[in-house]
């Protein structure tokens, strides 16, 4: 029977142990949605984990909805990340990225006052976390593509 410590195949990734770090949202990036220094060190040091599965990031502006998320939608971001990955990979570890888009979760304030794009026309109950604290929620109108005809 294999234990937690023995090496395992995870499609193309060949991990040395089974101890898989989970995704967290750490909102350690800059406003600009960038990853940090201080993120290239939080995982490298967790390098030794068989697999890390990175907090969230956000595919583009439009789905990304928790302060100091990262993104990698822009150059800046993506060569973020990259210090991430060579620091992980430098320590001899495994990293993989955990892709976001938050919905209906996106408050306007992300942007500039803009609806969020969503596959629902409702908007999630409660309150968002933004940049100017805790707001809530606030109703959309359905896009175009959701709308009967009738309307």
């Amino acid at each position: 029977m294999p234990t937690l410590f023995d090496p395992i195949r995870l499609g193309s990734i060949t991990a040395p142990n089974r101890i898989l770090m989970a995704p967290m949202t750490r909102a350690r990036g800059t406003r600009g949605h960038v990853p940090t220094p201080m993120m290239a060190d939080y995982y490298a040091q967790r390098a030794s984990a068989g697999l890390i599965i990175s907090e969230a990031i956000g595919i583009t502006p439009q789905g990304l909805g928790w302060p100091y998320a990262t993104g990698l939608w822009s150059a800046e971001q993506i060569a973020g990340w990259r210090r991430v990955t060579g620091a992980v990979h430098a320590a001899g570890g495994r990293i993989v990225a955990q892709l976001w888009h938050m919905g209906r979760v996106v408050h306007p304030s992300f942007l500039g006052g803009a609806q969020p794009v969503s596959s629902s026309v409702t908007t999630a109950p409660g309150h968002a976390h933004t940049y100017a604290g805790t707001r809530p929620t606030r109703r959309r109108a359905p896009c175009a593509a959701m709308r009967s005809p009738a309307s």
